[in-house]
């Protein structure tokens, strides 16, 4: 059958290469004017890059030398501790350049001031790359962040009770042997400290009689004791460094011979993991005995620091040098002569008593040093370490 006159150039099929050929011809122009462009821009963004990448390291270093500044304050390069205002170059006033090869690949600046409390210092880096100076193209970083030193409370007596203490038995709290950290009283307490029997409290008071009123201080008032009690961001910081080091614990936590107890840092944990609040459950509260046989140590001695955000109780023949910090009560009874040096502080939050006893032919006895209570025995650091959720960056 004949087409249709009217419908015959629809028919007709040539010349739709040519159209074809055009169109592609377009789209390949795009694609190539496009592929043109970002062959020139990406070398400048990759070069941004690089730029701020190094600029970031710069002022990390500038962090970097800060810290070590801090921690050598002996070294003619250091900053002196205590503190009263860093010299140059810590000051902020002085551009210090780094080189890679021999050449150099930026500068920083570093300034470090006093923090919030005296064992804190602020610190201000800014990196530059490839300098600070000239109109070519840079980059800047600068990096904020409080460093800070683990706080000693270094308390008052040995034992330190925001409480009431109850000494029994032949149980012995002295303080004579160590006044490096100045003279301290055998117990410092909230509330009444009761001795029964031949139980004996020493202060280092220049005689050796026990239980006097130089050796014995009850009802210290409450605002004192602020002092020599951790905030809950310490805590929170004291919490993360045993986290680092597999030493953090929760709930109810027995020591003994079948878990020992390594050196350094251990911090036992509400069962929530919370902080301890006035309004916190006692049922949340950590619950800790350390038996004989626990320290891990082959000395037998455990040195470090205990964190317990409960109750403590110790029983048998315990040795330790270092400083036990308790925010409830420690019940402390000895059978075989066991013995803390270093010293002991527990807060009492729901006002309990802390008691320390022995059973027949014991000597449970608490010896001031003041060495081991602020290291740990040397397990606890004493370096300037970035303080916890302090770091901060701020892009130039």
């Amino acid at each position: 059958m004949r087409r249709s006159g009217y419908l015959a150039p629809l028919a007709d099929q040539r010349g739709i290469a040519l159209a074809m050929a055009l169109l592609a011809l377009l789209i390949l122009s795009t694609l190539v004017i496009a592929f043109g462009m970002l062959a020139t821009s990406e070398p400048l963004i990759a070069n941004n890059h690089k730029l701020a990448a190094q600029a970031r390291a710069l002022a990390e270093s500038g962090l970097e030398r800060a810290i070590w500044a801090l921690n050598n304050p002996t070294d003619l390069n250091g900053i002196p501790n205590p503190m009263t205002m860093a010299p140059a170059p810590y000051d902020g006033s002085t551009t210090i350049p780094v080189s890679v090869t021999g050449a150099q690949i930026g500068v920083f600046t570093v300034s470090i001031t006093g923090g919030a409390n005296p064992n804190e210092r602020n610190v201000v880096a800014t990196g530059w790359a490839p300098t600070n100076t000239g109109s070519a193209r840079k980059a800047h970083q600068t990096i904020q962040a409080t460093v800070h030193q683990i706080r000693f409370l270094n308390p008052p007596a040995t034992l330190t009770v925001r409480g009431e203490i109850g000494a029994s038995g032949d149980s012995t709290i002295d303080s004579r042997a160590d006044t490096s950290c100045g003279n301290k009283a055998g117990t410092w307490s909230l509330e009444f400290t009761q001795t029964t029997g031949p139980a004996a409290i020493y202060g280092a008071d220049g005689n050796d009689t026990p239980n006097q009123a130089t050796d014995v201080i009850p009802f210290v008032p409450d605002e004192s004791f602020n002092l020599y009690t951790y905030s809950n961001a310490e805590l929170d910081g004291l919490k993360s460094i045993a986290k680092a080091r597999g030493t953090y614990h929760q709930g109810s936590v027995t020591f003994g011979s079948r878990n020992k107890l390594p050196n350094g840092l251990i911090y036992v944990d509400t069962v929530s993991g919370n902080d301890i609040t006035t309004s916190t459950s006692i049922s949340d509260f950590a619950s800790v005995t350390i038996q004989e046989a626990a320290p891990a140590d082959r000395t037998g001695i455990f040195s470090g620091w205990l964190i317990i955000a409960g109750s403590l109780s110790i029983s048998g023949s315990f040795q330790m040098h270092g400083m036990a910090y308790v925010l409830n009560d420690l019940s402390y009874t000895d059978a075989r002569g066991g013995q803390i040096e270093g010293a002991v502080i527990t807060q009492n939050t729901r006002r309990t008593s802390t008691t320390i006893d022995t059973n027949t032919g014991g000597n449970a006895t608490i010896v001031y040093n003041c060495s081991y209570a602020r290291t740990g025995g040397g397990q606890i650091p004493q370096t300037w370490m970035i303080k916890l959720g302090t770091y901060k960056e701020v892009s130039g």
